[in-house]
């Protein structure tokens, strides 16, 4: 046999990638014995041709059989060792189908197969939590070939520096090439593409010229290239897999790794959460397609012949969506993509943002302007934390772009260039919402469009910017081959930053309509920073978050980056989270339900994704080769299943919460007209009762019962009607022939008329002989024959509405979205309630319901008597602290280095927000009126990356704080002015301080200024206040040597009425082991300054004294 002719056995790697042509010399003839043994031996072995010591060999990998189900097993099944024919391996069992590049098998022991089968299938294993990577100080090359490598070398160490890429003149940095042959310091370079020579390409096989020609496309990425049933990586990605993922190097002149199908899920996780951008590559033909492809189309070169491949998803952090092969993300917290769109005029920035979770499918639009350091665009970054962010290259300032690298130094940063609104309109509504008559644009998307275009094809005035960023969005959802799936679910909604949303607010939604702040409470970035409020080790989102389901996770973050200021809203809060406080038994009942729910909003958009028509017909994925489909049809029944079991265990807190008092609890757990939680009662039962779950999981598919899908029912009814006819037409035969007639035979041999040879002599002409048996003789008619094509015909029909009816059922179920989306957010809102009840039970002090008033004839006020901080744990260390800001709303906070100022001012930030929250605060007392926006500037810090010094940040915040405060905010002011000289700090501390007390607003200001105290000690504003501490004097040694006494510091943390004389920070130094010499020298320093400062002020006294008898009194009262 030729080496052609044998071609389908020969299934290695280096046959994929061997840069030779095929021999075109005949092995050499073996004895029948010889052959037999060779062959029964190669049945079992995959790595039989023997080639150059440098190639990698390849496993090869059997596929399903088209008549039977893909088993979940990787195992080969065993052929009999009896049969005395050589088998042909089926063409779609190649892992390589590259048929131009052959060779000849010869067969080992099936020993060596095993073996390296099991090492294979272990390397994939790992325990719950445990890393895929492995200790990487040795790479040792595999080598397929046991046998032979044991007797002839040890194992080979893979030298990274010497691979085929690492050589390549084009790919070195000063040489390197986008796909535009631009170069990296051209402005428009794109190093997402390479520039791959031709001269290059033509020396590669055709697979290897495959793999260069995606990779050129997407060489920011890692390509998981699918041979066969692996995924395959080589060259760059190769180094990436072992450095990685654990992974060992294959031996060859090229750098290459791989792994199974099975493991595709685990491994692009591991990438992306490391920030890698992941490929999937997928085979979209079988060898024998491919075959038919080049044989219809009259292509005969070498190149044609590989199968077609297609790159069917590119997953990255914050563009990624649950498919068929991905599992659930481990995160509960949302990766959003964000697109920002900038123009600048006259020194006014204006943004337009647009993000999205990609695994929930919700899309956030808007526009606004913003000041000169982009405080509403550092809100919107602050309260949804991007991973990817989308901007223009050409448009967007130099300001905006470092601002973006330094304060999401954890995203990753896509340069592109952004479409303009109206072809991102024209897109839209040509490919995914106006394609035919019935079309129309989704109701969130509406806003934004020009009320003059019926079409819908030019964006509203005000909103061009939010056209454009959606723009950038749909572009990257589009190359990640996310956009029908995402785009199909049509969620938009309007976004605002908070201080923009309150200022439109409708009057009539104000409190008595003299309510002048909004419906939530502005925390900016800083205030959100500064506070420790989210995103920060042990910050007050960890400390509440309580919550046992994805989906009150999520939503709790969005509560605490935006506390209620709706009295109406935060009264509710307070009386269903006091009854849930009261009764712990039904917490936990309710906490029993929801602790078994999957994250339901995610598998909302999954099975979406997965009963969308257009994906199921237009997406590459629709025409990919799996072999692990019954594993991923499974999973995907799976999950459909636990949707509907946690629908139904849900409707349980409807019966457990009808007894209950509270109206917010009521309006979340029943059904209308009590509450508005959807009644999908009947839904649900349909789709229960829509087929078997228990079969459904055994085999991984759906076989629906009557009435659930019209095309099933109408296939089965002609089916039964034919069955039917053919009882009918038995009927007539038996009649004819007068005895028993019954149908025989099998698949296309059916219907045959079987009848006793004493009556068959009746058959006429029209009876056609098939065969005969011992009594019997077996007939067809030109009737039976019609009926077989019919029967056939519709068993057909059949198969095809069955592969299609797990996607229809989605669909059905996707219909009612809306409904099913309004019961998980009530289920998050119960969530966040069962957390702050429990929030309250752990605290060890005393806990109360802070009351919350407003009214328009009332100065804004805060009383809290025995305060505690939230987020520090060992309460009963805590010294807890009262604090009144009524008459005079400025306090003016002094005491030593260490005190306790910063916490006091952090505590009272905080329990601002609980407050408001709707929580439990750890106080005896707590009330205060409405707080509007928490303004803080605490800390000393510089921000270097964005060029800005400590004072130059201090001064930024303070900037905003003059500007945007109003009588209701809340200020929290540490330290104002220490980054410059004393006078100027002072200077500006007193001015600012002077300011917010005439303004009124809630203050409270912490100084190591004394001067600043007796500056403004009388202003009627004001109130002083020092945290207490008690003060030691060591006597000086005897030596003389100390004769500065050493003061020592006791710490009481009490806030205590008046102005503390010194801030003793000798104290702290002293503390941090600085040497007495030095601080003893700076004592005696401090002292003479002391000295000299009070002389001078006494110079100013005198100098200002009109009268004699003033002047006297004054020199008497001084000792110097």
């Amino acid at each position: 046999m030729s080496k052609r002719n044998s071609s389908t056995v020969s299934n290695t790697l280096f046959n994929y990638f061997a840069k030779t042509p095929p021999s075109s010399k005949k092995p050499k003839q073996i004895g029948d014995e010889g052959s037999i043994n060779k062959l029964n031996s190669s049945l079992n072995c995959k790595d039989g041709v023997k080639v150059e010591n440098k190639k990698r060999e390849r496993i090869p990998t059997p596929s399903p059989e088209p008549n039977k189900e893909a088993s979940d097993s990787d195992e080969e099944v065993v052929l009999s060792n009896k049969k005395r024919k050589r088998i042909r391996l089926n063409p779609i069992d190649s892992d390589d189908s590259d048929i131009e590049n052959k060779a000849d098998n010869k067969v080992k022991s099936p020993k060596n197969e095993v073996s390296m089968k099991q090492r294979l299938q272990e390397s994939f294993k790992y325990e719950p939590g445990e890393s895929p990577k492995s200790d990487k100080t040795r790479r040792v090359i595999p080598n397929v070939s046991q046998s032979k490598i044991e007797s002839q070398e040890s194992p080979i160490i893979a030298d990274e520096d010497n691979w085929t890429h690492c050589k390549l003149d084009w790919l070195k940095p000063d040489n390197i090439r986008d796909g535009q042959k631009r170069k990296p310091d051209h402005p428009e370079y794109d190093p997402s593409t390479v520039y791959v020579p031709m001269e290059f390409m033509k020396k590669q096989t055709p697979a290897h010229k495959q793999w260069w020609e995606i990779k050129s496309k997407h060489f920011d990425s890692v390509l998981f290239f699918k041979v066969g049933k692996f995924y395959e990586l080589y060259h760059m990605d190769a180094a990436v897999g072992v450095n990685e993922l654990g992974f060992s190097f294959m031996k060859g002149e090229f750098a290459h790794s791989g792994f199974p199908e099975s493991a595709y899920s685990r491994m692009a996780s591991t990438l992306v959460s490391k920030g890698y951008k992941v490929v999937r590559v997928e085979q979209t033909e079988t060898p024998d397609m491919m075959q038919e492809r080049c044989k219809s189309n009259g292509l005969s070169s070498k190149s044609d012949k590989v199968v077609r491949r297609e790159v069917c998803q590119v997953s990255v952090r914050g563009a990624r969506a649950l498919g068929l092969q991905d599992a659930a993300p481990a995160r509960s917290a949302s990766d959003h993509m964000l697109a920002v769109a900038e123009e600048e005029n006259n020194g006014c920035r204006t943004y337009g943002v647009c993000f999205i979770d990609t695994t929930i499918g919700q899309f956030h639009m808007g526009q606004f302007t913003d000041d000169k350091h982009s405080s509403r665009l550092l809100t919107t970054l602050a309260h949804y934390p991007p991973a990817l962010i989308i901007y223009d290259r050409k448009t967007t300032t130099a300001h905006t772009t470092k601002l973006l690298a330094t304060h999401c130094h954890t995203a990753r940063l896509e340069r592109t260039a952004i479409w303009p609104p109206e072809k991102t309109l024209k897109i839209l509504a040509e490919k995914y919402y106006r394609t035919n008559v019935d079309g129309d644009w989704p109701e969130g998307i509406k806003p934004f469009l020009h009320e003059g275009d019926a079409l819908g094809l030019t964006p509203a005035a005000h909103c061009y910017l939010a056209v454009k960023a959606l723009g950038g969005c749909v572009a990257y959802l589009t190359d990640c081959l996310l956009d029908i799936q995402i785009l199909g679910m049509s969620q938009f909604e309007e976004y605002a930053p908070p201080d923009v949303l309150n200022s439109t607010i409708l009057s009539n939604d104000k409190v008595e309509n003299e309510w002048t702040g909004g419906n939530t409470m502005i925390l900016d970035a800083i205030t959100l920073r500064n506070l420790r409020i989210v995103q920060d080790e042990g910050c007050l989102y960890d400390k509440l978050n309580f919550c046992t389901t994805p989906m009150g996770k999520r939503l709790l973050y969005q509560w605490v980056c935006s506390p209620s200021c709706n009295l109406t809203v935060i009264k509710e809060r307070q009386e269903a989270v006091k009854a849930l406080f009261e009764n712990q038994e039904l917490c936990q009942d309710a906490k029993n339900i929801l602790t078994t729910l999957p994250d339901l909003e995610r598998l909302l958009a999954k099975i979406h994704a997965l009963g969308n028509l257009k994906k199921s017909q237009d997406h590459p994925d629709s025409r990919a080769i799996f072999y692990e489909e019954k594993t991923y049809s499974k999973r995907k029944v799976l999950d459909f299943i636990s949707v509907l079991n946690g629908f139904t265990a849900v409707l349980k807190l409807t019966e457990l919460f009808s007894d209950i008092e509270s109206v917010l609890l009521k309006h979340i757990t029943q059904f209308s007209p009590q509450g508005k939680f959807p009644d999908y009662r009947d839904t649900l039962k349909f789709f229960k009762e829509a087929f078997n779950q228990q079969d459904a999981e055994k085999e991984g598919r759906i076989l629906p019962g009557a009435g659930v899908d019209k095309e099933y029912d109408h296939i089965l009814q002609v089916i039964e009607e034919l069955e039917d006819e053919l009882k009918q037409y038995l009927t007539k035969q038996e009649k004819y022939f007068k005895c028993r007639v019954t149908y025989v035979g099998v698949d296309k041999k059916r219907y045959q008329l079987e009848v006793a040879q004493g009556a068959a002599a009746k058959a006429g002409p029209e009876y056609h002989l098939e065969s005969t048996r011992k009594g019997f003789k077996k007939f067809s008619t030109a009737e039976t024959k019609e009926f077989l094509a019919r029967m056939i015909a519709a068993e057909e029909q059949k198969r095809n509405i069955l592969k299609d009816l797990s996607r229809r059922i989605f669909e059905k179920f996707s219909s009612s979205y809306n409904q099913w989306e309004m019961a998980t957010k009530c289920l998050a809102t119960l969530d966040i309630l069962l957390a702050f009840a429990e929030f309250a039970r752990q605290q060890h002090g005393d806990i109360c319901l802070p009351e919350i008033t407003f009214d328009g004839n009332q100065e804004p006020y805060v009383n809290i008597k025995e305060g505690r901080h939230p987020c520090i744990p060992v309460a009963h260390e805590f010294i807890p602290n009262d604090t009144s800001l009524q008459t005079a709303r400025l306090l003016l906070l002094t005491g030593p280095n260490m005190g306790g100022k910063s916490t006091l001012m952090r505590q009272l930030g905080l329990l601002s927000v609980l407050a408001h929250l709707g929580c439990y605060v750890p106080a005896q007392e707590c009330s205060m009126s409405l707080v509007d926006r928490i303004f803080t500037r605490l800390g000393a810090s510089d921000d270097i990356l964005s060029g800005q010094s400590t004072f130059l940040v201090e001064m930024n915040e303070t900037a905003a704080i003059v500007k945007h405060a109003t009588i209701h905010s809340l200020v929290l002011l540490d330290e104002l002015g220490r980054g410059t000289s004393t006078y100027d700090g002072t200077a500006i501390a007193s001015a600012v301080c002077a300011e917010l007390a005439g303004r009124g607003c809630r203050t409270v200001f912490s100084t190591h200024y004394h001067s600043l105290v007796q500056h403004l000690a009388h202003h009627p504003g004001l109130q002083l206040g020092h945290m207490a501490c008690m003060v030691e004097t060591d006597e000086p040694t005897a030596d003389g040597a100390h004769d500065i006494p050493e003061e020592t510091i006791t710490f009481l943390y009490k806030l205590s009425p008046g102005a503390c004389p010194k801030s003793y920070g000798f104290n702290a130094a002293r503390l941090a082991g600085v040497p007495r010499d030095v601080t003893a020298r700076a004592q005696r320093v401090a002292r003479r300054l002391e000295a000299e400062a009070a002389a001078a002020r006494a110079a100013r006294r005198v100098l200002r004294c009109a009268r004699a008898a003033d002047l006297r009194a004054l020199l008497a009262a001084l000792t110097i």
